[in-house]
């Protein structure tokens, strides 16, 4: 086999479990109690950001939360390929596959705590809270839920995550903002 019948090999292979996936979705996932689950898991927190968010914060609470997208959804996509947690259940059949919990849940979270909680000690306590509720009660509830299984994984790296990327990302935040103003 040529290096361009085996890419090739593995281009069939690919498109013929995206149309696996998108039947599957199409016959037992799409409007199902866990569907509609994740769409309110996408949209209310984005709604929840529009009422709260702070119109003099706006670029940079939006700036927080890319930054927090980012990392994220290639996290997810990196415990997937690794088999750390599978998704039984898709808000769409297309990758990242885990949209309202990477796009949604997740930086809004982030952006509220960053607009709310301006000084680090204060965004410190806020970040411990979320990391905590996120990791030990929201994870737990979507296994629950059965809108993810963890395979290689446990809730205190997730917990550990959270306060990391947290972290890190206010930190970028701070070093812009201080730049910008010298």
């Amino acid at each position: 086999m040529t290096r361009w019948e085996y890419i090739e090999k593995v281009h069939m292979l690919k498109q013929e479990s995206y149309r696996l996936d998108v039947e599957g979705w199409l016959q037992y996932e799409l409007f199902t109690f866990p569907w509609w689950i994740l769409l309110a898991f996408f949209i209310c927190p984005w709604l929840l950001w529009f009422a709260l968010a702070k119109s003099s914060m706006l670029m940079e609470s939006l700036l927080f939360g890319a930054l927090i997208i980012i990392p994220t959804t290639y996290l997810d996509a990196f415990g997937l390929e690794l088999e750390f947690w599978i998704y039984p259940i898709q808000f769409l059949p297309l990758a990242p596959r885990a949209i309202p919990f990477d796009m949604s849940m997740v930086p809004v979270a982030f952006m509220l705590i960053h607009q709310y909680f301006s000084t680090w000690k204060t965004f410190s306590m806020a970040l411990l809270v979320m990391s905590t509720l996120f990791a030990f009660v929201g994870e737990p509830f979507s296994v629950w839920l059965e809108l993810v299984q963890y395979h290689k994984w446990n809730y205190v790296y997730s917990f550990l995550y959270y306060i990391g990327i947290g972290l890190t990302v206010r930190w970028i935040i701070v070093k812009i903002k201080s730049s910008a103003s010298a």
